[in-house]
């Protein structure tokens, strides 16, 4: 007799079922997929410009398009690195006695700047774009 196990979440292929009830995963998931298709070719188009000097702008592209979509993923290893720290006190749905025991371990004062913490990883990244098209095409 085999245990039949239900997910009551959809398939997990279906990246779909994420939009209903979490809109930030769907994102960090559909950028993760692009990211999976793209390096393929980006890996491709390196190697051919290695070997067969292709012109800078076709590399310049593929590194800009790669580094937007690699924003959901900072910003969510920043969140993740918040939640980690403050042990879900920020970012987390907790219930009230599990959020006052997180407040001993925590300076309530602190949780604002962690929680600002992805977002200052979000701005720093992307003041690297803007650093990096000024001194690409200016």
């Amino acid at each position: 007799m085999d245990k039949q196990v239900y997910e009551l979440r959809g398939r997990q292929s279906n990246l779909s079922r994420l939009v209903h009830f979490d809109k930030e995963a769907y994102i960090h998931m559909l950028f993760y997929r692009a990211l999976i298709i793209l390096s393929v070719v980006a890996g491709a188009v390196f190697f051919a410009s290695y070997f067969f000097n292709l012109s800078t702008a076709v590399f310049r592209a593929f590194f800009m398009i790669i580094w937007v979509l690699f924003i959901p993923q900072v910003f969510e290893s920043a969140k993740g690195m918040s939640v980690i720290a403050t042990r879900g006190f920020v970012f987390g749905h907790l219930n009230k006695s599990y959020r006052s025991t997180a407040e001993k371990y925590l300076k309530p004062r602190a949780a604002p700047l962690f929680k600002a913490f992805p977002y200052a990883v979000l701005a720093a990244w992307l003041a690297g774009l803007v650093l990096l098209v000024l001194t690409w095409f200016i």
